[in-house]
């Protein structure tokens, strides 16, 4: 996994498995579908004026196109970048045939600190399958699990695709800026912000926050959401639920998570229970992820997902391994392989959801450590 991949073959990494954190360059980073973003290396550069140099993937702002030598510039950067951030933009490789096809990312900003930009590029031949779609929403998940810098973006007003790539990434438009490169007098760029995932410390707990808990959740039940009931539960079992939750939140052996919109809106949450005592005080489970269904295709699933196993790595210190169990049927298996889990357990017919209706209970786990499960 951390053998430096020549940039000319196929990045040598199993199907959907997470690489750790890359530690030197060309370590891959990132495995999608059909991906693999790994760190750059000197020998890119032939790679990054292809990309970069090809007008076609410029129209709709031609005078940015960088120059051969702002080229051999910015892939220095990108270099420096990673190698004192440990974040940048890099490479990315078709699996299945080892080319590199794209560049894409996140960078400290010069401006913010505080924030990563997200870019993502890739070759003209390659455009129209997809691939930017999936680089961008793997990047953006990737950010919310290993930084705590807020994950932002500017996209050019006119250039629709790649505006519909950021808000398929789950980035929200709160803004506009104008681009300090851009010329005097050019038209300010949309300004993207990721959400927010966060651990909500139990003095935070108040009515607002339970009353739009119960809410999501009936939503999410209606919806057919397997968060442990069925679709037309009362309000009242929702509540009851969610106060069982957050006991043990209040008692210290729970972590309440949301997902909220730049805007504060909450879209989604669950919960890490752990402190289960001897000999599990290594495991954290998670429980009731959920996220609104008035935003699918939003990407927010997979957020919450990643920046939770985030706060796991950052705040349960002594977590090594994370354990969830769900109703089989609903395709959560393959979400959740996709995010580095691992089944190791199914109970064929283990849940009785009505006379006529029966569903495996499948456990999954995933290590915070790079090893993978065995």
């Amino acid at each position: 996994m951390t053998a430096e991949a020549s940039p000319a073959s196929p990045v040598p990494v199993p199907t959907l498995v997470q690489p750790p954190v890359p530690e030197r360059p060309g370590d891959p980073w990132l495995v999608t579908r059909r991906l693999v973003l790994r760190r750059p290396v000197e020998g890119d550069l032939e790679d990054y004026l292809r990309l970069h140099g090809d007008p076609r993937t410029y129209a709709h702002a031609p005078h940015t196109m960088p120059s051969p030598e702002r080229c051999r510039v910015r892939l220095e950067g990108d270099l420096d970048s990673w190698q004192a951030d440990g974040v940048g933009y890099g490479a990315v490789v078709e699996r299945s045939s080892g080319e590199v096809v794209g560049w894409a990312g996140l960078r400290i900003k010069d401006s913010d600190e505080t924030e990563l930009n997200l870019y993502y590029r890739l070759a003209h031949s390659r455009l129209g399958r997809g691939l930017g779609r999936e680089m961008s929403r793997g990047v953006v998940a990737w950010g919310l699990e290993h930084r705590p810098e807020r994950v932002t973006a500017m996209v050019d007003r006119v250039n629709g695709a790649s505006v519909a790539t950021a808000t398929a990434a789950g980035l929200v438009q709160t803004a506009t800026r104008v681009n300090r490169d851009d010329p005097p007098g050019s038209e300010p760029m949309l300004y993207f912000e990721a959400p927010v995932v966060a651990a909500v410390d139990p003095a935070d707990v108040d009515a607002g926050l339970t009353d739009a808990a119960v809410d999501l959740w009936a939503r999410v039940n209606d919806a057919g959401g397997s968060v442990g009931f069925l679709p037309g539960a009362p309000r009242a079992a929702v509540a009851a639920a969610l106060d069982r939750h957050l006991a043990d939140v209040f008692a210290g052996v729970s972590v309440l998570c949301t997902l909220r919109d730049p805007d504060g809106t909450l879209r989604g949450l669950g919960f890490w229970e752990h402190s289960r005592g001897f000999p599990y005080e290594h495991v954290a489970g998670l429980k009731r992820l959920m996220v609104d269904p008035a935003a699918q295709g939003r990407n927010l699933g997979r957020l919450l997902l990643c920046g939770m196993v985030g706060i796991a790595r950052r705040s349960l210190l002594a977590a090594e391994l994370l354990r969830l169990e769900y109703r089989d049927g609903l395709g959560l298996g393959d979400f959740y392989a996709a995010a580095g889990w691992t089944e190791v357990g199914r109970v064929p017919r283990g849940l009785k959801l009505s006379d006529t209706d029966y569903r495996d209970d499948v456990t999954m786990v995933r290590r915070l450590d790079p090893a993978p499960q065995s």
